[in-house]
């Protein structure tokens, strides 16, 4: 899936549309659609600025256990997204520390990531932790990978190292739009295990698309690594590995 395809599908997930009834966007380049996202949420939250922004000087007077309690149980998830827009992001984490694991995921698939990308630079890897691992019961991981682009590098080795399935570190590094990024994980920080074991489910017929996709950015040095690894280990692979480059 490419830019493109990746932020189309952010967009039908904001306005919960299906692909069919919004097939003329795919004529948009990705800088069109990446704007037409923006204002998209800029649209909806000037809409009830008014509201929120109320709502979120009042919380600087309640502590951040009362402020979660009360979004949580009474607020909702939309709203609790649409009020992080106008929090400095230490007041939101230090509210969202609070939320349960189940809501902050709700709260996180109402926003775009990039409309809170200090938010997440500065979250926790416990938070950023939690909130993976809930994603990933939902499935939801074009979600975490515009997480990913935005979480700490320390951060993100953990969180891929604990990663119980090698399926899940090909999808989310799929969906990530940075993915020389997560590659550099690949390379300096991953041992040959991990390297070698999601390179023999990505080359597999259920995921190589996702795979191909993600190590056609691989630097030379990556590439000739994994392909060392691959061919010592299943030397029937050497050759529908090395076509991706091709």
């Amino acid at each position: 899936m490419s830019e493109k395809e990746i932020e189309l599908e952010s967009i039908l997930k904001l306005i919960k549309a299906d692909k069919a009834e919004f097939s003329f966007l795919e004529k948009l380049e990705p800088s069109e659609i990446i704007k037409l996202k923006t204002q998209i949420v800029e649209a909806a939250n000037s809409n009830m600025s008014d509201i929120f922004s109320p709502f979120a000087k009042v919380s600087k007077f309640l502590p951040n256990f009362l402020n979660a309690k009360a979004t949580e149980e009474i607020l909702g998830a939309k709203i609790a997204a649409n009020l992080s827009y106008h929090l400095p992001p230490d007041d939101a984490i230090g509210i969202a520390n609070h939320f349960s694991t189940k809501f902050f995921a709700d709260v996180l698939e109402n926003l775009v990531p990039e409309k809170i990308e200090e938010m997440i630079k500065k979250s926790s890897h416990d938070l950023m932790r939690k909130a993976v691992n809930e994603l990933l019961t939902r499935k939801n991981y074009s979600l975490i990978g515009s997480l990913i682009d935005f979480t700490p590098l320390d951060s993100v080795e953990k969180i891929a190292k604990s990663l119980n399935k090698s399926e899940d570190l090909i999808l989310i590094s799929y969906y990530c739009k940075n993915k020389p990024r997560l590659l550099n994980l690949f390379e300096t920080k991953f041992d040959d295990n991990l390297t070698l074991k999601s390179a023999l489910v990505g080359l597999g017929d259920e995921y190589f698309k996702y795979y191909k996709e993600i190590y056609k950015d691989a630097t030379d040095s990556l590439f000739q690594k994994t392909l060392n690894l691959v061919a010592i280990s299943d030397s029937n692979l050497k050759e529908k590995f090395s076509s991706i480059k091709n």
